[in-house]
């Protein structure tokens, strides 16, 4: 039977609601709600919210997603309704089908512009390094996302540092977002909901970073039943566990991670490898409390661990620790309130335990932040976000101890550095007509730096150096050493030409106001995080996007052409020769910049049928200027240079195939430019001195072009009804064709030869692993 209007088009009225898994009690994304009389429809959130304006009469609403079979409810609508429902899994031995909804078309409608997204389902599907699922390494994927190499901490957006990308897990700040050195990264596969990554079009809610905001939200634990998870490979081991602690009220989610090589590193013929150790630990909790309909309070923890040593003389570690309360309430369906409160560690510790010079050195960041942001619904086609961010930061730079007392290591302190970064913020997100939508911004940000604390006083006429020091000046505590301030306009543009292609475009500005030190192309360590101050200037960066959205296939597949142009102030660069790791007057050795970035970034994602996946290309450039007043000041005689991370040509594939419904296969393929390096063009005699190393000017050579190939297949358990719990098993090759890519290269000084080049690779070989998966 088919239901019409009861009135004219013209009275309309809302319909909303939220739906929920029978199984955990957790809204569902991607339902869609379809109204088959009118053909129209929607779809759910990432929390399982809906709403729809369609005219008054009586309907019926189908509920459908795959996996969760279909649902009806008939509704007589005759004003503002709301309409929450549950959905029972449902299993069955079925062949593929697909369901298409409206919301396919987010590619080309939506204001998002420079923003991936995957799903926890989609990264699991992807080959991964000895078996396990990883956020950053499938983000890396995507076009514009890079690394300098294996074995490199953190990721590169745009042509931007790593300390330039703010990456959240659950609302709690990460300031080292990888685990080993970059194999693995800080976030448990088990625990995980979805991440979402913007390298432009970021909302003015965030801030505090050059190049990319990560967004990794947590999943709630089941408000229904108790689910146990977990998975079992050759370097590593999870488990998560998670159910009601009063049903349909408060939840409990635990999740734990243990990485174990030792054993691996026993079998290796290099005795240094051999008498090496890597390892590292990680845990989750989050309890989710359903006050009501309209509020829920979560409570989110996570700490983690890691350990490296090598050859038994030098160990690193380092740990992080966050707390996150977060109140989410909903006063009206026109007004939402959204507040996190964060306490947060990160530290790191070198011990070296050699017989001539032991020592051991500390150091560490504290952190806390309360961040409130207000929603405000003004219409149908106009939405309001406004609020205000403060965090305050206790930074411990560095703290040297002898191990003994024959250590000739003198003790050594840096002085503490206290600061305070805050900001309001204003967005409104508006739809002019259905061609035309415009999300503009702004964010007013001001950061003061406070004693108690001193600074140098150098003399006029030279640079910043340790023999131009003239004086000292003292600031007592809590009183301001440094202030900096300014706005950060942001908006986002989109003009929809039909239902299959638009142009969106876009511009950000932001400030930061932290600086990860480093003298090397990938983060060790060693690197440690430095705030403004008097003498180090906060980063300000600007960055235009414009893009091409096309969907093909009645939006089964979705493709784009995005071109950026990214500038920068105050980028900071080192001297040559520079002494980085406790120094007190660490702006002596530090040189303020500019920098440069532009590109064009290819996508096509295919997101239905049994081949699903996506191919990429990214041409982009990525150059620094520093030219300063002085001789010592100037890098590359003042002419512009390649970044450490500039990659010119990025080349990605990254393709699933099911077979059957318990048979899939996934590709990856990765293709890059090798990244930038400075070379000795000869050596030469000084004195007592043989083969003094003659280099070129900086990074005006290249590393070896990297590629490199991973395949996996994952067996599932076969489907069937009421199955207490289901299983798989994943084989993987990392880098099947065994390609030796180049970590680095270095070179060696021989009497009487130029000097010569060697390279260091990390994962010279395949690696295959065997990873078995279960959950019930």
């Amino acid at each position: 039977m088919t239901y019409s209007p009861l009135f004219s088009q013209s009275y309309k009225a809302k319909l909303a609601g939220r739906v929920t898994s029978n199984w955990t009690g957790e809204g569902l994304v991607g339902v869609n709600v379809y109204i088959p009389s009118l053909k129209k429809g929607t779809i759910t959130d990432a929390n399982g919210n809906y709403e729809i304006t369609i005219p008054l009469g009586t309907f019926v609403i189908e509920y459908s997603r795959v996996g969760l079979g279909k649902q009806e409810a008939k509704i007589d609508f005759l004003k503002d309704r709301t309409l929450n429902l549950e959905m029972s899994e449902k299993t069955l031995e079925l062949d593929e089908f697909v369901i298409y909804s409206e919301k396919a078309d987010a590619n080309v409608k939506s204001l998002d512009v420079g923003k991936n997204s995957l799903s926890i389902e989609k990264i699991n599907s992807l080959p991964s390094f000895m078996g396990e699922p990883d956020v950053i390494k499938s983000l890396m994927l995507l076009p514009g996302v890079s690394t300098v190499g294996e074995g490199s901490s953190g990721f590169n957006v745009r042509g931007g540092g790593i300390d330039q990308n703010l990456v959240l897990q659950d609302g709690g700040l990460l300031f080292n977002s990888s685990h080993v050195f970059g194999f693995f990264s800080s976030f448990n596969p088990l625990v995980v909901k979805n991440a979402t990554l913007y390298k432009s079009g970021i909302p003015s809610s965030y801030g505090g970073r050059l190049s990319s905001l990560l967004d990794v939200e947590l999943r709630d634990g089941s408000y229904r039943k108790y689910n146990v998870s977990g998975g079992v490979g050759l370097v590593s081991s999870k488990l998560a566990l998670d159910g009601p602690i009063i049903k349909d009220k408060i939840s409990v989610l635990l999740g734990g991670r243990v990485f174990y090589t030792d054993w691996l590193l026993k079998r290796v013929n290099n005795i240094d490898v051999k008498n090496s150790s890597a390892s590292f630990q990680d845990f989750n909790a989050k309890v989710s409390y359903l006050v009501n309909d309209n509020c829920q309070i979560s409570y989110s923890g996570y700490l983690s661990g890691d350990g490296f040593s090598f050859a038994s003389d030098t160990t690193f570690s380092w740990q992080t620790a966050n707390h996150v309360l977060k109140w989410n309430q909903m006063f009206s369906e026109k007004i939402s309130l959204n507040t996190t409160a964060l306490i947060g560690k990160y530290s790191y510790q070198i011990e070296n335990e050699s017989t001539v010079n032991d020592f051991r050195i500390e150091s560490e960041i504290e952190y806390k932040s309360l961040k409130s942001s207000l929603v405000y619904k003004l219409g149908e086609s106009n939405t309001l976000n406004f609020g205000f961010e403060t965090l305050l930061y206790d930074f411990s730079p560095g703290e040297r101890k002898p191990l003994s007392t024959s250590s000739p290591v003198e003790a050594k302190s840096i002085e503490k550095e206290r600061s305070l970064e805050s900001s309001i913020f204003l967005e409104d997100q508006i739809k002019i007509n259905n061609k035309l939508s415009i999300r503009p911004g702004i964010r007013f940000s001001r950061f003061d730096n406070f004693g108690a604390g001193s600074d140098f006083i150098y003399g006029v006429g030279d640079s910043k150096n340790n023999a131009n020091i003239i004086d000292t000046v003292y600031y007592d505590k809590g009183e301001t050493i440094a202030s900096y301030q300014g706005f950060e306009p942001r908006v986002v543009l989109n003009y929809t030409i039909d239902d299959f292609n638009s142009i969106k475009m876009s511009y950000n500005r932001t400030r930061q106001y932290l600086h990860l030190i480093s003298n090397t192309a990938a983060a060790t360590p060693t690197d440690f995080w430095k705030t403004s101050n008097k003498y180090i200037k906060p980063e300000i960066g600007d960055q235009y996007s414009i893009g091409f959205f096309r969907n093909w296939s009645n939006n089964a597949i979705e493709s784009s052409v995005e071109l950026y142009r990214k500038k920068a102030d105050n980028i900071l660069d080192y001297k040559d020769g520079a002494v980085l790791l406790m120094n007190e007057n660490i702006e002596s050795e530090l040189i303020p910049g500019s920098s440069e970035a532009y590109g064009v970034e290819i996508f096509v994602n295919k997101k239905i049928g049994l081949t699903t996946g996506w191919i990429s290309y990214t041409y982009s450039r990525t150059y620094r200027t520093v030219s300063g007043e002085y001789d010592d000041e100037k890098i590359n005689l003042g002419n512009r240079y390649p970044a450490n991370y500039d990659k010119p040509h990025d080349i990605t594939m990254a393709i699933n195939h099911k077979f059957s419904p318990i048979v899939e296969v996934g590709t990856n393929f990765t293709y890059s430019t090798g990244r930038p390096l400075t070379v000795p063009l000869s050596a030469y005699n000084v004195a007592n001195l043989t083969g003094v190393a003659n280099f070129s000017l900086r990074n005006q050579d290249r590393i070896p072009d990297y590629y490199r190939l991973d395949v996996s297949m994952t067996i599932k358990s076969k489907p069937r009804i009421n199955r207490k719990w289901d299983y798989s098993w994943t084989f993987s090759i990392y880098n099947l064709l065994g390609r030796r890519n180049a970590y680095s290269v270095f070179f060696i000084n021989k009497l009487g030869v130029p000097p010569k080049a060697y390279k260091l690779s990390v994962l010279g070989h395949a690696f295959p692993s065997l990873t078995f998966n279960f959950n019930f």
